[in-house]
């Protein structure tokens, strides 16, 4: 083994081209990081802007009455995680609005410097290794059996299965050694750049990783596999793109669009908006008809009477559109479990789904940033109907305590995550029983 691990070594890293592929890796995986952890920094420098200028709006509120209408906004804050996944996650910066208004909108900005920050395929560090990193792992893997006439003259000094075993063995080795290095090395880095990770953080890291070089050992073993098929011909390179190109663009975005047609499926947000809409009005049209069947109802009993309406509200209307939102945030969560069920069939939709989640701007930090609004809303009204119409102070109290507006983010796994991880290992176990039997036939039977 160690002869072959030697050999192997040698054959890796004493070629010109693979030392400039692996090079060029390394070089853009370190530029995406570093250009993640610029934007990590300006986001925690906008952050202290954001909270001081909230402070400064409640200031000039005047009454709870514009309170109520203007309300504070709630920003969106992902895992530093997030930073090897920038243009990897499903949301981007977002925030959302706070107040007495019966829709809830998450919302991205393009004021100011936002506007010029465009996101191309590869701006983070999961894409390097997912794009070239792949496309390097296939050819290498072509590379490995050279031929069979050269195969039929190594099985007179050793087994075909042992010499295909261990070749196979020693060149993951180092080429696995060299993407854990990489991913090790640059997150350590990160840590002495001054960004702090929990212990969920790093664990889901080094999981994320372990899946990523599993996914590369994929696409060295399908390599391999790709070159027996065409019998080792000048056609593999044909088929070598083909391959990787249905793999790392076709399949993922065949994925993109099935969950897409399969979200069609949920009501428009416009149409659950104007439903609460509707239960609103039928509230208010009451207090209205009120009114004006009383014309002459003094300031005091009117004032009892939009007080009696405010706790009609809280205990029906808008416990009929709180209902409403649960439901909708319900189906949609169902969509998403049914796209993650299917990202596992694949281990490159499974890759895609695995960043989202990891980054912390994913479908299910969705799920809870909608949640997180929800509940600090129904704490809003509260607070809103009791101030506006029980209380009697001259100036108005802000709501947020701390800083309640700043929504943080989780990094996490996938629910399904030792599942697309066993099925990648099921995948490359497959191509490796199969490129053998391939290879014994092709060497014993010409």
């Amino acid at each position: 083994m160690f002869a072959f691990l030697r050999f192997e070594r040698r054959r890796i890293f004493g070629e010109r081209k693979n030392l400039i592929f692996l090079g060029f890796i390394f070089l853009f995986s370190a530029y995406f990081i570093w250009s993640g952890l610029n934007e990590y920094r300006q986001f925690h420098a906008e952050k202290k802007i954001f909270l001081k200028f909230e402070k400064e709006r409640i200031k000039q509120i005047v009454n709870y009455a514009q309170y109520g209408v203007f309300g504070f906004r709630l920003l969106y804050e992902a895992s530093p995680l997030n930073l090897f996944f920038v243009n990897s996650s499903v949301l981007q910066d977002v925030e959302s609005n706070i107040d007495s208004l019966e829709a809830i909108k998450v919302e991205s900005s393009f004021k100011g410097k936002k506007l010029f920050l465009t996101r191309g395929y590869f701006k983070d560090f999961a894409g390097i290794p997912f794009i070239f990193g792949s496309l390097f792992m296939l050819y290498l893997g072509h590379l490995a059996l050279v031929s069979p006439a050269y195969l039929r003259f190594m099985t007179g000094r050793m087994a075909l299965k042992k010499y295909y075993a261990l070749t196979t063995a020693a060149r993951l080795f180092w080429l696995n050694l060299f993407f854990v290095a990489l991913g090790l090395g640059l997150f350590f880095l990160i840590q002495l750049g001054g960004v702090a990770f929990s212990g969920s953080e790093k664990t889901i890291f080094f999981l994320y990783l372990l899946f990523l070089v599993l996914l590369l050992d994929f696409f060295y073993l399908l390599g391999q596999l790709t070159s027996v098929l065409v019998r080792f011909r000048k056609v593999f390179f044909l088929w070598f793109f083909i391959v990787w190109f249905f793999c790392i663009f076709l399949l993922p975005e065949i994925n993109r669009i099935s969950v897409f047609n399969k979200a069609r499926v949920l009501e428009s947000a416009e149409k659950v908006n104007l439903e609460k809409f509707r239960t609103l009005m039928v509230l208010e049209k009451k207090f209205r008809d009120y009114l004006k069947v009383n014309p002459a109802t003094p300031l005091e009993q009117i004032r009892q009477m939009q007080k009696k309406f405010a706790v009609q509200f809280i205990n029906s209307s808008y416990l009929v559109n709180t209902g409403l939102e649960t439901k909708y945030l319900r189906d949609v969560e169902k969509v998403i479990a049914g796209h993650e069920r299917q990202s596992v069939l694949f281990p490159t939709t499974f890759y895609h789904f695995l960043t989202g989640e990891a980054s912390g701007k994913g479908y299910y930090g969705y799920l809870d940033f909608m949640d997180y609004i929800m509940k600090l809303r129904n704490r809003f009204m509260h607070f809103y109907l009791e101030k506006r119409y029980e209380g009697n102070e001259s100036t108005v109290e802000s709501f947020v305590k701390n800083d309640e507006n700043i929504f943080r983010a989780r990094s996490r796994l996938p629910k399904t995550f030792w599942l697309g991880l066993l099925t990648t290992i099921f995948y490359s176990a497959a191509f490796l029983a199969m490129t053998y039997w391939l290879l014994r036939r092709q060497v014993f039977l010409p």
